[in-house]
């Protein structure tokens, strides 16, 4: 062997150790983000989730600078993206070497199936139509933060039945990595749609098959099974440039390279319907958030929302628009159940909803619409958060304490942020007792009354509303007002402020 021959060989493994590197980065990133709630945390699930392709297609379409970035690299050089950017197939590749180094991994070449491009048309036809189901269950970062956030949940004893079929699913996709490596890669949308974009990239993993001795390390060393020593082929649609091939190559046989055009690389006619039936698909996959948009818009403006569009009757977070908006993007994720700061986001269905019992939505905060990848929760200004009507609080006067125990009380004035609630004089000013008055007008269902009242049941209940709508703001004071509320922020470990 040559000298040069020797440098490029360990060339090969410090761009093998550095891509390796590059994926336990970001693996560890997404991990530290859905491990903890705090600014740090959040900070970083905003930059990551901001380059996840298939939640960007899924919110944006083409608009999205990540699916322009990484479809034109597949179209050069290959599914650059799954390397080191998607935790799913990180996880797994990190998987299958621990089981390599323990002896239990298949190390063998496997035929891709002959139905791995459907779950990509399913997503394509679930984008194009609003069918979220169809894009949310195949979709690698949907599942991925469903898995890694109901593990969690189930570690602190705080799972839904929802939660616990999502966790069970998630380690049974990592036990099965353990053996047979990046299988998940198999039947992903991103996958199969990158995959049809290498297969025609003019640079890619390249194998010489003249000089090819057929001694099988390179296939030993794949994650995703796609390197065929015996035939001397890679499967470019599912290689996804780990360089794992190149470094454990004993000679100088496999190599990232150019792919010469010649008359066996251009596809036939009996292929010719495979390509352009990939090629729709992709299309429909990468650009169809645009279509549907165009058509949502269209209706919006035609057809305002009623309240029978509030089909599931749930509270959405801050910046979800409406019923209709929010469904058909949300992918369930759970970035924004990861960085809700008093965890009032919560995850009792696929997809996450406020629930008001320990805590509530505070005044300023608009870190959840800041984490979500596909605008399905659309980020809102501090000044438009204060404004934003996302329930609407209903006071139920023959519960009250001051009713029903003759109590001073006004923890529910105290914390309302806009002024909705204001304290009168109950009965006669004698008894000195005061009784709140509810003004829906100011109200933006934040539900700090709901969570304050000592009732038992509660004074308040908190409704659903079929679009998020921009309230007046703070109820100008009168003569009889107190100065504005200080509102304090709760936590779970707060105490009551008024105990009875």
């Amino acid at each position: 062997m040559t000298n040069a021959k020797r440098v490029w060989r360990k060339c090969r493994k410090v761009i093998f150790l550095l891509r390796i590197a590059l994926a336990a980065l970001f693996l560890a990133a997404f991990l530290y983000a859905y491990a903890g709630i705090g600014l740090a945390e959040n900070e970083v699930m905003n930059t990551v989730m901001k380059w996840q392709i298939s939640a960007q297609a899924v919110g944006f379409g083409f608009k999205s600078a990540s699916v322009a970035v990484f479809l034109v690299s597949a179209f050069l050089v290959g599914r650059a993206f799954c390397s080191f950017l998607c935790p799913m197939g990180t996880l797994q590749e990190f998987l299958w070497r621990l089981s390599v180094r323990l002896g239990i991994a298949q190390k063998k070449y496997i035929r891709p199936m002959n139905i791995r491009g459907a779950a990509a048309l399913l997503a394509a036809a679930g984008i194009l139509l609003s069918l979220p189901m169809l894009f949310i269950i195949p979709d690698p970062i949907s599942n991925f933060g469903r898995g890694i956030s109901s593990v969690l949940h189930m570690a602190r004893g705080d799972l839904s039945t929802v939660g616990f079929v999502s966790a069970a699913l998630f380690v049974v996709i990592a036990v099965f990595s353990l053996f047979r490596g990046r299988r998940f890669c198999d039947w992903c949308p991103v996958g199969a749609v990158l995959g049809f974009a290498a297969n025609c990239a003019p640079f890619g993993m390249k194998l010489d098959d003249r000089r090819c001795v057929s001694c099988g390390m390179c296939e030993q060393s794949c994650p995703v099974n796609c390197v065929d020593a015996a035939r001397k082929k890679i499967d470019r649609d599912r290689c996804v440039l780990c360089m794992g091939c190149a470094a454990s190559c004993p000679g100088d046989f496999i190599n990232f390279g150019v792919f010469p055009v010649a008359a066996e690389n251009i596809p036939g006619r009996r292929n010719f319907i495979k390509y352009a039936a990939a090629f729709i698909i992709g299309a429909g996959y990468f650009g169809g958030r645009n279509l549907s948009e165009l058509a949502d818009n269209a209706a919006e403006s035609e057809t305002p929302p009623a309240a029978s569009d509030d089909i599931y009757g749930v509270i959405l977070p801050p910046g979800a628009v409406s019923a209709a908006h929010y469904y058909s993007r949300c992918i369930g994720c759970q970035a924004c159940v990861s960085s809700c700061p008093v965890g009032i986001i919560k995850s009792l269905g696929i997809r996450p909803q406020i629930v008001y019992e320990e805590n509530y939505c505070q005044y300023s905060c608009t870190e959840c619409g800041k984490s979500c990848p596909t605008g399905a929760i659309r980020p809102l200004s501090a000044e438009d958060k204060r404004r934003t009507r996302i329930a609407v609080s209903e006071l139920i006067l023959p519960r009250c304490v001051v009713v029903t125990k003759r109590q001073a009380c006004g923890a529910c004035a105290e914390v309302c942020p806009t002024r909705a609630l204001r304290m009168v004089a109950y009965e006669s000013s004698a008894s000195g007792l005061t009784i709140p008055v509810f003004e829906e007008e100011f109200c933006i269902g934040c539900g700090a009354c709901f969570c304050v009242c000592p009732a038992e049941p509660r004074a308040f209940v908190m409704n659903s509303v079929p679009i998020h709508t921009l309230t007046p703001g703070i109820r100008p004071t009168t003569d009889v007002d107190e100065e504005a509320p200080s509102v304090r922020p709760m936590t779970k470990d707060s105490d009551f402020p008024f105990p009875f």
